[in-house]
């Protein structure tokens, strides 16, 4: 389950995963909610090896602000607790499947 994330709980979404992966979204947002479904797809997929978080840039506008979210929906990559890349835009499944393989290869030891 993709975990809700808010400004009490941000702080900590990374801790101790290797890749974790924020979703900025808001519900007024018809490619945020496209995106949804394929993000809960993968947190299955990835059974744990990857972190999946979400966070209302609506209600949520100073997180948003502090790592400048200007488009919907983004994703913004943590690696190893670090923020590391931002992905703007619905990504479909496949598309954001390879990527994350990628990521992932990137954070684990070789």
């Amino acid at each position: 389950m993709i975990e809700p994330v808010d400004k009490t709980t941000f702080a900590t979404v990374a801790d101790g995963t290797a890749l974790t992966v924020v979703d900025f979204w808001a519900d007024w947002c018809g490619p945020c909610k496209m995106q949804e479904p394929v993000l809960e797809a993968l947190d299955e997929l990835y059974d744990g090896q990857v972190k999946f978080a979400s966070l209302d840039v609506y209600q949520h506008q100073e997180i948003a602000q502090q790592f400048e979210i200007m488009s919907i929906p983004a994703l913004v990559i943590f690696k190893n607790g670090q923020p590391a890349e931002k992905v703007v835009g619905f990504h479909p499944q496949a598309a954001l499947k390879k990527y994350l393989d990628q990521k992932l290869a990137e954070v684990k030891p070789a």
